[in-house]
């Protein structure tokens, strides 16, 4: 394992932001052509395949890729937390005039993620160190896929589950804009979690786990009683498997059979 202390180059950097970081550890490994990011402990928090570096490698990812679903030529996409920037380069790739903006707290998460993770260098991409909390609490833009993947060096931070912060990102969706957020399976506070999305988001929420434990993908649309057709969706999820070389039906069938309601061959709120 690779313990990347600095990197030479100041880039957007500030004295506040070095100081609040400085004793939380950023690790690289590099394993069987992959490499992975921890952030202060062996828990995985990125990967990449170095030969395929926007090929989504870890089962939570490719469960996150199914927000595709449910967007239709976004204009606008937001990310707080950057991670190896994982999603944002999926979704940068996917979706080729979207504009993406991302949120990272910790300065040396950015740093790692530029130098070995390979981010494209493009104006579509537009990655900031500050406070996502603060960011989106502020802001008039509307965002077509908020997502949410705060990770720290103890797990997802408390402040990323309260039911203001989810209020926030949903002020901050356009009418027919999704939230998508990223729970660990393990939490016991997960279905609490949940719970306040589904108030937030008036009930119209979907989930799906990556694997047992593992993560839960959670869901949430702003659009007023929206309703999708199971199958148009499974044509849908076959089409993103051969476009991006991924094995989704496991996610999907998840997803389905967790929000399902009835015998409907329809989703709806």
């Amino acid at each position: 394992m690779l313990f990347i202390k600095k990197i030479i180059g100041k880039l957007f950097l500030d004295d506040e932001a070095l100081n609040k970081f400085e004793d939380m550890q950023v690790e690289v490994s590099e394993q069987d052509g992959v490499i992975s990011m921890h952030i202060g402990s062996v828990t995985i928090q990125s990967s990449m395949q170095i030969d395929k570096p926007f090929h989504l490698v870890l089962d939570y990812t490719q469960a996150m890729s199914m927000a595709a679903l449910f967007l239709d030529n976004p204009n606008e996409i937001l990310c707080i937390g950057l991670g190896g920037g994982t999603m944002p380069k999926f979704f940068y790739r996917l979706f080729t005039k979207v504009k993406l903006t991302v949120l990272e707290l910790n300065p040396k998460v950015i740093q790692i993620a530029k130098h070995f993770f390979k981010l494209p260098v493009s104006k579509r991409l537009n990655i900031l160190q500050g406070d996502g909390i603060q960011y989106i609490k502020k802001i008039d833009k509307k965002y077509d896929l908020l997502i949410s993947d705060a990770f720290e060096d103890f797990g997802l931070p408390e402040e990323f589950c309260t039911i203001s912060y989810f209020e926030s990102c949903r002020n901050a969706l356009s009418e027919k804009g999704v939230f998508m957020i990223n729970l660990w399976g393990s939490d016991p506070k997960t279905p609490l979690y949940r719970d306040r999305i589904s108030l937030v988001f008036d009930q119209q929420v979907l989930y799906t786990e990556s694997s047992k434990p593992g993560n839960v993908i959670v869901f949430g649309f702003n659009e007023k009683n929206a309703e999708y057709q199971i199958n148009i969706l499974r044509q849908k999820i076959k089409s993103l498997e051969v476009n991006c070389e991924l094995d989704l039906m496991v996610y999907f069938s998840r997803l389905i059979k967790n929000n399902k309601r009835g015998n409907s061959n329809q989703v709806r709120f």
